[in-house]
């Protein structure tokens, strides 16, 4: 079986205020017909659908459009959990008729699809059997059945559950961790060596690189997952969260981040964009490749040494491709808004423009004294204030909220 896993949609994300609905429209259409060209069997999305709990009309639209295209009226698996963005209950509301179509809407953790029972649907994709967080999916093109297991964003909210009466973070986060891995290992039961089996969710494991910048990001705040947690007893694990394209290190199972299908800030402008092709036969390990994406305009980050003159040439040469720039000028002397007008109106992709005189890169000199390891600054802090060095686990606790707030501020 050939699986499709994609995640991280975002539709009706902006930038900047910047409207990319046409993009969005575009890399649609690209994974479409990359369903038909690969002859996928099923296609796993797992999570943040929209990029807001109340996304706009047309972002809805295009979703359900979508799904409809890759579901290719039946004959192909279409699975859909919900992210921390998207509100459950509107990913779960049109699953009476999506379910038809083998197309499975799963908001809340505790969401189940019914069994169909209706005759004449060998010719299509239908469910067996089911329970909370589980399925077994019947496939018209292949031999073997498939089970799902899925968990949609597990926030304590969305579970009902309160996972830590403690407010350490470290025993939220073990809490947390360990209740995933409670919650796959009570479905275990459920699997059969002789069936394809999958799992899917929307989390943050530990180890993974964030999009704010390649260094390795070892705490996601109190929702963080062990790597070791994650269910051992499937072939692959799909998951959805963070941007970049990855595979996780530390699970005992194959695990995979598809990444998302468009860079949404300039710190992922140099990613490249993909979806992931999985094949998959029983008991035998999970083979993948990447099919890298073409859509959407490229995100670059230009510095430009030569002032506003260089500038213009640059941009005349620029000034019909489709970019989104994030320009840092270096000139003699300050602009005025005058002349950062002027400069907005080079072109249309001109989102960020930093001007750095002689004064203020100066200024940033200074600034870059400062900008030391945070946990030699925070050591620093703590003597002066204290007038003695502080514990390890003192300063341990102080840069994993330093990186849990890093991690907030720059989008995942």
């Amino acid at each position: 079986m050939r699986v499709l896993h994609t995640a991280d949609w975002h539709l009706g994300k902006m930038l900047e205020g910047r409207d990319r609905q046409q993009e969005q429209i575009e890399v649609m259409e690209e994974i479409c017909k990359i369903a038909e060209d690969e002859k996928i069997d099923l296609v796993l999305i797992a999570g943040d659908i929209y990029q807001s709990v109340n996304p706009p009309a047309w972002a809805e639209q295009l979703f359900y459009e979508t799904i409809h295209r890759l579901s290719n009226y039946g004959r192909r698996g279409v699975v859909v959990i919900s992210g921390n963005h998207d509100h459950p209950e509107r990913i779960r509301a049109a699953h009476p008729l999506a379910d038809k179509q083998g197309i499975y809407l799963f908001g809340l953790p505790v969401d189940q699809v019914q069994a169909t029972l209706l005759k004449g649907t060998d010719k299509q994709i239908r469910v067996i059997q089911s329970g909370v967080g589980w399925f077994e999916l019947y496939h018209p093109t292949i031999d073997e059945k498939v089970i799902m297991f899925t968990l949609p964003y597990p926030s304590e909210a969305r579970l009902k559950q309160l996972l830590s009466e403690q407010a350490d973070l470290r025993e939220i986060r073990s809490s947390y961790s360990n209740f995933i891995r409670n919650w796959f290992s009570s479905l275990k039961s459920f699997n059969r060596d002789s069936s394809i089996s999958i799992a899917m969710s929307h989390l943050f494991v530990q180890g993974g690189l964030a999009t704010d910048s390649e260094v390795e990001i070892q705490v996601g705040g109190a929702y963080t997952v062990d790597p070791a947690h994650l269910p051992d007893y499937v072939q692959y694990i799909a998951l959805g969260h963070l941007h970049r394209p990855q595979n996780v290190k530390g699970a005992s199972t194959f695990t995979r981040y598809a990444g998302s299908p468009l860079a949404y800030s300039f710190s992922e402008a140099n990613h490249k964009k993909s979806v992931t092709i999985v094949d998959l036969k029983p008991r035998e390990k999970a083979e993948y490749y990447e099919i890298f994406l073409s859509s959407g305009k490229p995100l670059i980050q230009k510095t430009i040494q030569g002032g506003v003159s260089e500038l213009e040439n640059w941009l005349h040469h620029e000034a019909n491709q489709p970019l989104w720039i994030d320009l840092t000028l270096h000139v003699e002397h300050p602009l005025s808004i005058e002349e950062i007008q002027r400069i907005r109106k080079m072109h249309e992709g001109l989102i960020h423009i930093k001007v750095i005189t002689p004064e203020s890169k100066q200024a940033m000199n200074r600034l870059e004294n400062y900008s030391k390891d945070p946990r030699e600054l925070f050591e620093r802090f703590y003597q002066q204030k204290m007038g003695a060095a502080p514990r390890k686990e003192v300063v341990d606790l102080f840069v994993e909220l330093f990186h849990q707030q890093v991690e907030e501020e720059n989008e995942i």
